[in-house]
């Protein structure tokens, strides 16, 4: 699996980006073939080697003639439509924008579709996300990936003054995603670049194993003394037949409740979501007996399954662990057996996979059959044995 890495250990901006996939091995020339497609005049696209701390790396600039566009969402819409780019970069280009505009309308209190770009809005801003866009899909990767984003501080002037760093809109973006603050008296993190990595990339699981083809560094407009100025992007094959994602642990102890409530919980959580929901008996504070209630789900189910928690047990407070987890490959693939069609789980590992029927369509096998449903998942396993030979 071909897998892309950003590492924004300098913090990221749109030009960054396209710097280190440049760098990492995507032809300038075929960027800006397809970037001639925007609807968009009075511009150049242009690269240069350049080095930062000594290290060399690909500047990529966009210039452009005085412009003073302030855009809507929709505006910027009609252009990436007008492009006639793929629709796989379109898509991602206005998911981006999208972000961009949610953020700043969390910013002004306002509603993303009333929300107007100013720096965002620019000539440079949308070459810098389409042709993100563009670039990674002429990189063909399969998967990206980040590091943590790094964070500047200070003050920065803007179209509505001076603001604080890292900037209102960045922090909007980077929430969720795992960020570094470094002292460093700049804004590192730019609203375009946070707006393309949390868009387009998720974390980097640390427990995942790859082998590196290439890197890439994407230089930024300044050289700082404290660091090096730059995108480093690497370029790597997954070695593992593991899958993994980010999973949210969500636990409480409860020792003062009616247990008929336990199955109205239970239920309901898997109702709203959750990926698994167990208890455990616990001992605990003034030796009282307890349950420990442990709901395994996605990050984003946290607000509605504690609330449901909270409405549906005597609980007081609820605990939260963001846990990386790695999993093996799983599909499911239909057979027709001797009792009937059937579906069954296969999971992959290390070039052999492994076979498990799903309970539910056993369980109605035996009742149709009227038979053990022991003997049935013996007999099913040997047909299924037979037929993957």
């Amino acid at each position: 699996m071909k897998t892309l890495i950003f590492d924004p250990f300098a913090g990221c901006a749109g030009d960054m980006v396209l710097g280190a996939l440049v760098s990492a091995g995507v032809q300038f020339d075929d960027l800006k073939k397809e970037l001639s497609k925007l609807p968009l005049k009075n511009y150049e696209l242009v690269m240069e080697q350049t080095e930062r701390h000594h290290i060399a790396c690909v500047k990529v600039d966009v210039k452009i003639g005085h412009e003073h566009a302030h855009r809507h969402l929709k505006d910027i819409h009609e252009i990436i439509d007008g492009a006639k780019i793929s629709p796989q970069a379109a898509n991602n280009a206005k998911r981006i924008f999208a972000r961009l505009a949610q953020a700043e309308a969390r910013v002004h209190n306002s509603t993303p579709e009333k929300i107007h770009f100013h720096e965002v809005g620019a000539v440079d801003a949308i070459v810098d996300i389409v042709g993100s866009c563009i670039a990674l899909e002429l990189m063909g990767a399969d998967e990206v990936l980040s590091r943590p984003i790094s964070l500047g501080s200070g003050f920065v002037e803007a179209a509505h003054g001076k603001i604080p760093l890292p900037s209102p809109a960045t922090s909007e973006l980077v929430r969720g995603f795992p960020v570094v603050f470094r002292d460093v008296s700049n804004e590192l993190t730019t609203p375009t670049g946070a707006a393309i990595i949390t868009t387009l990339a998720k974390p980097l699981n640390q427990l995942e194993q790859f082998e590196i083809e290439a890197v890439g560094y994407g230089a930024g407009s300044r050289d700082f003394p404290e660091l090096a100025n730059m995108l480093r992007l690497f370029v790597a094959q997954k070695k593992t037949d593991l899958q993994s994602d980010r999973i949210l642990r969500i636990e409480t102890n409860i020792d003062d409740m009616n247990p008929e409530i336990y199955s109205f919980l239970v239920e309901g959580l898997f109702e709203l979501g959750a990926r698994d929901v167990f208890t455990i008996p616990v001992q605990m504070k003034k030796n009282r007996p307890g349950t420990l209630l442990t709901v395994i789900a996605d990050p984003e189910g946290k607000d509605k399954l504690s609330e449901f928690i909270f409405a549906n047990s005597t609980t007081s407070g609820i605990r939260f662990d963001l846990m990386e987890r790695v999993k093996l490959k799983r599909e499911i693939i239909e057979f027709e057996t001797s009792y009937g069609r059937l579906d069954c789980k296969v999971y992959q590992y290390d070039r052999r996979r492994r076979f498990y029927p799903e309970y539910d369509e056993v369980k109605r096998l035996a009742i149709e059959h009227k038979m053990s449903i022991i003997d049935l998942y013996k007999d099913l396993e040997i047909e299924i044995n037979q037929i993957k030979e």
